[in-house]
C-alpha cells in the first residue's frame, strides 16, 4: 500500500530543477535522495538505470517522500535524461583532464543553477556510487561541481551529496527571492538580439542534434572518429563557458550543410540519439 505523504508546494523555479542519479546500485540511495530532495522542496527525480528503484528498501528511506519516488522519472541514457534540459550539470570528487581547474563550489553552482531554472529545465547529474560520472557523462555537463572535503575520507555517501546540493540550491533561490535577484538576461549568452528572432537557450537534445550535424561534416572531411571526439569535446567545453543560444546554433548547421554539399556527401538527415 502506498504511504500517503503531503504534496510539495508548486514553486516555479524549484520546480524545474531536476536531480538526476546515473546507474545507482544502492535502493536505499535513491529512497534517501526522494527523501532529500522534498526535505528541501524539490520534487523532481530522474533516474537512469536504476536498480530496483521503487523496491522496499528504497521506500522504507524514502518515509515521507514516497511520493517523489514514485513520480521519478526513468531512463536508459543520461542523453534521453537531459533531452529538455537547457542547462546539465555534474558533480565529481575526481580532477578530470581537461576541467581540473573548472570545478565550482557546490554553493556557485547553485546560485547558476536558480539563475537558470529561472527560464526552463536544469538537470543535475550524479555518478554510480563507486566510479561516480563517466567522462562522456561529464562532457553533457555545462557546469562541474565538487564538495571539498576532508583527505582522510574524501567521499561522500551519494545521498549525502544530494542533501548538500539540494540545500545549497534551496539557499541560492532563497536568498535570490528575497534580493529580486532573479535575472536571466544578466547572463552573457542572452545579451546577444537578431533582428528577426527570439533569442532564448536551446535545449539539450537541440546541441546533441548540432553536434551530431558537425560530426557528420567532418567525418566527410576525413577526420578520423578520435579526432572529432577530440574536436567536438573542445567546442563542447567553448559553448559551456560562453554560452549559445538557438539562432547561434543555426551557424554550425549552415556550415556542416554546405561542407556535406560541397563533397558531395549524404545530406544530414538528424541526430543520431
Amino acid at each position: 500500500m502506498s504511504e500517503t505523504t503531503p504534496p510539495i508546494p508548486v514553486d516555479p523555479v524549484l520546480d524545474n530543477v531536476v536531480i538526476a542519479l546515473s546507474h545507482t546500485t544502492e535502493p536505499r540511495n535513491i529512497g534517501a535522495a526522494a527523501r532529500a530532495l522534498k526535505t528541501m522542496g524539490l520534487s523532481r527525480l530522474a533516474l537512469i538505470n536504476p536498480e530496483h528503484p521503487r523496491g522496499v528498501h528504497a521506500r522504507a528511506v524514502a518515509h515521507g517522500a514516497v511520493d517523489v519516488l514514485e513520480a521519478a522519472s526513468i531512463h536508459e541514457s543520461l542523453s534521453d535524461a537531459v533531452a529538455d534540459a537547457l542547462v546539465v550539470a555534474g558533480t565529481t570528487t575526481r580532477r578530470r583532464e581537461l576541467r581540473k581547474h573548472a570545478h565550482m563550489a557546490p554553493h556557485d553552482l547553485a546560485r547558476r543553477l536558480v539563475e537558470h531554472a529561472a527560464e526552463g529545465p536544469v538537470v543535475l547529474v550524479f555518478g554510480t556510487e563507486r566510479t561516480g560520472l563517466t567522462n562522456d557523462e561529464v562532457n553533457l555537463c555545462r557546469y562541474v561541481s565538487t564538495i571539498e572535503t576532508a583527505q582522510a575520507q574524501p567521499s561522500l555517501n551519494l545521498a549525502q551529496a544530494v542533501m548538500v546540493y539540494c540545500w545549497e540550491i534551496r539557499k541560492a533561490h532563497l536568498e535570490a527571492s528575497d534580493a529580486e535577484r532573479i535575472a536571466p538576461s544578466r547572463r552573457p549568452e542572452m545579451r546577444v538580439s537578431h533582428p528577426h528572432q527570439s533569442t532564448k537557450m536551446p535545449s539539450q537534445a537541440q546541441l546533441d542534434v548540432m553536434y551530431d550535424h558537425l560530426d557528420a561534416a567532418m567525418g566527410a572531411l576525413d577526420y578520423t572518429p578520435r579526432e572529432r571526439e577530440k574536436f567536438l569535446t573542445y567546442i563542447r567545453h567553448l559553448h559551456m563557458r560562453a554560452g549559445i543560444v538557438d539562432w547561434e546554433t543555426q551557424v554550425y548547421h549552415l556550415m556542416a550543410k554546405r561542407i556535406l554539399k560541397a563533397l558531395g556527401a549524404p545530406a544530414f538527415r538528424g541526430g543520431s540519439r
